[in-house]
């Protein structure tokens, strides 16, 4: 414990000796009894770096061998990505401690935390419906005492420092978090003012962790082996699926798809026609996208406090888009000169709905791939809906230049994501590697399905345009079946694979 309590500038902080830490976990179970956790929940766990011996790695193969065991729990950032992407201000960072505490009565239980935070601090409670999370045992600070996982360690390799917030921020953001040098060259150790020699690119934080520059993590790792620099998590190569998050999933598909809907219906307000029927369905799948998107809260009661964030939150921003979205939509089904503005604040809110994701930093969400693949969406699945709901009352001319805008699209981006796909296979230092091998290895029979389904919709589609009145509505029945099947698969691996770098985990079965 430190003898005196933080000044200003200054908070606590975890310091773990990674020279010390055996991987004994008497911390795991520590803060598992004093916190009360549920029985699958854990708030602090253990990884293990190790030595580098795959074809992955193979400039690393003289490295001596080493393993490192690696005790970790929430590093109550400078820059807490948990605290702004909450929707609700369910997190506070204390202004004396530093301490990022988690408000559980203001929570709704809408995960966006854990896909923000790129340590996998915050822990969803089925049980309760909420996020919960470590933070630093601060009643027990509060009178003196350590934290429990810092009282429990056998060999003292936890320890509650205070660090100043300017120098993690200099550290991880005004230079490169991660440096390398050249063989011999000396670059800064994980024991601040020290060098080491080595010629291997180097974390600040830790080695094989994310990048530090994100939120600024405050847990100092320390440690005086030379060849820490140069080992790799136990389970860096192992593929894993993260939660595909349905209710998010219909609820993509479908608020996007009633904006591709009322920019179809702006554009037919162009022509003598009246957009009245696309301005009908496209509200009809907006709401129910809407009302899909509660099923994913754990507290749906508590749902319209999501506004509260929406200084810092882009989820927050989604659900007041959104829902004005909603309202120009419903005004324009009485009031059609309204359904350009209803058009423009759908294509704002699929806006947002990327930057959710593009904001967590993940290599699977970049803003080019987040971008392409929800404006898509919109677009393909406006015009197959434009063509379905024309044909089926009867103006099949006017559906035909739908279905055909609906052709080129799906086939421009079956195309565009099938050679993404590719190229990260091929090139193993893309970003994007890993999640190709995910998509791939995991996820084939996905892929069969996605171009089973592109493959139904482009005929069912062509059929729709040779066809007369009598067989178009049928065929263009098809098609949007067909392809909202496929988006939706799109969707679903857009959540799945999504794993990016992640604290170190162990020894991968």
């Amino acid at each position: 414990m430190p003898v005196s309590v933080p000044k200003e500038g200054e908070q606590y902080a975890f310091e773990v000796d990674l020279d010390k830490c055996s991987g004994c976990k008497a911390c795991v179970a520590a803060c598992h009894s004093l916190n009360g956790l549920d029985e699958t929940e854990t708030w602090r766990s253990v990884g293990l770096l190790i030595s580098p011996s795959t074809p992955g790695h193979t400039t690393r193969k003289t490295a001596p061998v080493a393993q490192v065991q690696v005790t970790t729990a929430c590093h109550h950032c400078v820059d807490p990505a948990c605290l702004n992407g909450c929707p609700v201000l369910a997190y506070e960072k204390d202004p004396i401690t530093g301490i990022v505490r988690h408000l559980d009565d203001q929570c709704i239980g809408c995960q966006y935390c854990i896909m923000k935070c790129p340590y996998e601090v915050p822990k969803y409670s089925s049980r309760l419906g909420i996020v919960r999370k470590c933070d630093l045992c601060a009643n027990r600070l509060a009178v003196g005492e350590a934290p429990a996982c810092a009282q429990a360690c056998p060999n003292e390799a936890i320890r509650v420092t205070v660090v100043e917030r300017d120098d993690v921020t200099a550290r991880f953001r005004t230079g490169p978090a991660v440096s390398a040098g050249a063989e011999g060259e000396g670059v800064t150790s994980l024991i601040p003012g020290e060098r080491i020699r080595t010629k291997f690119p180097q974390n600040l934080f830790l080695p094989d962790s994310p990048d530090p520059a994100l939120t600024l993590p405050t847990t100092r790792y320390v440690s005086r082996n030379p060849v820490l620099a140069d080992l790799v998590a136990a389970d860096y190569a192992a593929l894993r699926l993260e939660p595909p998050h349905w209710p998010l999933v219909i609820m993509l598909v479908l608020t996007q798809s009633a904006a591709g809907l009322l920019v179809a219906a702006s554009l037919l307000g162009r022509t003598a026609a009246h957009p009245f029927p696309l301005t009908v369905t496209g509200l009809g799948l907006l709401v129910a996208g809407l009302a899909t998107a509660t099923l994913h809260l754990g507290q749906p009661l508590k749902a319209w406090r999501s506004f509260l964030g929406w200084r810092k939150s882009w989820l927050s921003r989604e659900v007041i888009a959104l829902n004005g979205f909603a309202a120009a939509a419903g005004a324009a089904v009485f009031m059609g000169k309204l359904v350009p503005l209803a058009a423009l604040l759908g294509l704002v809110g699929v806006f947002t709905s990327a930057m959710v994701y593009v904001d967590t930093g993940r290599a699977l969400w970049n803003a080019r791939l987040a971008f392409c693949n929800f404006f898509g969406t919109a677009l393909l699945l406006g015009a197959t809906c434009a063509a379905l709901v024309l044909s089926w009352i009867g103006n099949v001319n006017l559906a035909q230049p739908f279905a055909l805008a609906a052709l080129v699209i799906r086939t421009a981006l079956f195309l565009w994501r099938r050679l993404e796909l590719d190229a990260a296979l091929r090139d193993d230092q893309s970003p994007l590697h890993f999640n190709a091998r995910v998509i791939r290895e995991l996820l084939p029979w996905m892929m069969s399905a996605h171009t089973a389904l592109f493959i139904a919709a482009t005929l069912s589609g062509l059929l729709a345009l040779s066809n007369g009145a009598d067989l178009a509505p049928v065929w263009a029945s098809v098609t949007a079946l067909t392809t909202f099947g496929s988006e939706i698969i799109g969707r679903y691996v857009f959540f799945a694979a999504s794993a990016s770098k992640r604290m170190p985990g162990g020894v991968a079965a």
